[in-house]
């Protein structure tokens, strides 16, 4: 189990008994924001959501945390499973000294606040998560917005990053739009397949494209092992296969024309990633400017 799931189970553990799932996330999103956990990049990751600060990874835990029998849900709640204490008490003692710090920190100072003391508290000192809330009577009158960008080649790769983080950035950027260039788009890490980043996308006001035929098939990409072998792939991408392809370039700058939208592909480094030679010929054919996010 990793220490952010025995974490969860040790902030119900606390609570004494159910606990609202807003709320239990609102907590475990001030662990984030006002412990030394805050500084551990394997802890969840937070965006503007319906009820404010939300984490897809930690809903998707506590799925799996309730089928291995740790808990129990309803619609609204969540509480540790009575029937199997063992279980869940054997976990939380595994929990380093950091995290359990963590835990009796944030319960001790919010635990015992109402739901709507929470929300309305954790909106005001963090008004950026709010600004999707459809909790009205808590948002505050002035929340910060994005910044407006103006229409350009912008790209991004998602590796490194959690599905949350990766989202919360594309949102704090301006981005609207996705145009995801991925040959093949599966990915292990739970939010980058392309079902369920098109479904997070769409949940979170962002529209969703997927053009597959200018990315690269796998088969290509087999005996990669260092930056050179990137650029020679990456060569050959640019001066055999984009030209096969102007249909769909063309397709791509009409959908970047639309509104701030990012070419999305997995590498972070940009240079070993064919959406930075992707980009180039966008840019070259539509007069636009090129921004790697």
């Amino acid at each position: 189990m990793l220490n952010r799931q025995r974490l969860i189970l040790a902030l119900l553990a606390r609570a004494g008994g159910p606990m609202s799932a807003t709320a239990l996330v609102k907590l475990a999103f001030l662990v984030r924001e006002e412990t030394e956990v805050g500084h551990d990049g394997t802890f969840y990751s937070f965006v503007p959501y319906r009820y404010g600060p939300f984490s897809f990874a930690l809903y998707r835990e506590l799925a799996a945390l309730e089928r291995d029998g740790y808990l129990r849900r309803s619609e609204k709640r969540v509480w540790l499973n009575p029937e199997r204490p063992g279980l869940w008490e054997q976990e939380i003692g595994r929990l380093p000294a950091v995290q359990a710090r963590a835990a009796d920190e944030i319960s001790e100072k919010y635990g015992r606040q109402s739901r709507g003391a929470l929300i309305g508290s954790v909106y005001q000192r963090y008004p950026w998560y709010a600004r999707k809330s459809e909790l009205t009577e808590f948002v505050p009158v002035k929340l910060p917005e994005p910044p407006r960008l103006p229409i350009a080649v912008y790209t991004v790769g998602y590796e490194g990053r959690s599905v949350d983080a990766f989202f919360d950035g594309l949102l704090r950027a301006g981005i609207r739009a996705i145009v995801d260039v991925r040959a093949n788009p599966v990915s292990r890490k739970y939010g980058f397949a392309k079902r369920s980043m098109q479904r997070i996308a769409e949940d979170l006001g962002l529209a969703y494209h997927h053009l597959p035929e200018l990315g690269i098939a796998s088969q290509h990409r087999a005996d990669l092992s260092d930056y050179d072998s990137y650029q020679l792939l990456l060569d050959e991408y640019e001066q055999k296969m984009l030209p096969k392809r102007s249909s769909q370039v063309t397709r791509a700058i009409e959908l970047l024309r639309q509104k701030p939208s990012a070419l999305l592909c997995v590498e972070s480094d940009v240079r070993c990633c064919h959406r930075s030679r992707l980009a180039n010929r966008v840019a070259s054919q539509s007069g636009l400017g090129v921004v790697h996010l």
